[in-house]
C-alpha cells in the first residue's frame, strides 16, 4: 500500500511527464509541420549531438561540404543531408530501394521522402556564417615570398 505523500508525489510527475510530452510535440509542430515526431532512437542521437541539428557535415555521396551543396536535400526518414542530385540518382540506381548511404544507417530512402525543407536552408546558412567566424584572414601571413636572408 503506498503512503499518501508518495501518492502525491506520484501524480505530480504524471502531470509534469504529461505536460512535457505535449510542449515537446508542440515545438516540434511548429518547427517541423507535417513530419512526424522521431522516435526514441532518433531523439538518443539528437540528444547526445553538438549544438547543430545537423547530424553529416558532407555530403555522403559526393563528399561536398554541405556548406557548398547547390542543391541540399534531407531525408525525413533519418534526417541525413545530400546533394539532391547525387541522392536521387542513387535512389533510382538502387530500384527505389537505397539504403542511406551514411555509414551505419540503416534507413531506406525513397525519391519521394528526400526534401528540401525551410529549416534545412535555415541550418545550413548559419552553418557558412560559424564558418566564416572561425577563417581570419588578417592572421593568415604569405611566407611565399621570404627574402633568404628572413630565412637565415
Amino acid at each position: 500500500m503506498r503512503s499518501r505523500p508518495s501518492r502525491l508525489v506520484h501524480l505530480r510527475f504524471h502531470k509534469t511527464i504529461h505536460f512535457y510530452v505535449n510542449y515537446r510535440e508542440a515545438i516540434w509542430n511548429v518547427h517541423h509541420a507535417g513530419q512526424p515526431m522521431p522516435g526514441e532512437e532518433q531523439e538518443d542521437i539528437v540528444m547526445t549531438s553538438t549544438q547543430c541539428n545537423v547530424l553529416n557535415i558532407t555530403c555522403p555521396l559526393s563528399g561536398k561540404p554541405l556548406t557548398e551543396l547547390a542543391d541540399p536535400v534531407r531525408s525525413v526518414e533519418c534526417k541525413h543531408i545530400y546533394e539532391k542530385k547525387a541522392i536521387l540518382h542513387y535512389i533510382r540506381s538502387k530500384n527505389a530501394r537505397a539504403q542511406c548511404p551514411m555509414a551505419g544507417c540503416p534507413k531506406i530512402l525513397q525519391v519521394d521522402k528526400v526534401v528540401c525543407d525551410p529549416l534545412l536552408c535555415i541550418e545550413i546558412d548559419e552553418m557558412r556564417s560559424m564558418s566564416k567566424q572561425y577563417i581570419r584572414p588578417e592572421v593568415i601571413e604569405d611566407f611565399t615570398e621570404l627574402d633568404e636572408e628572413e630565412c637565415d
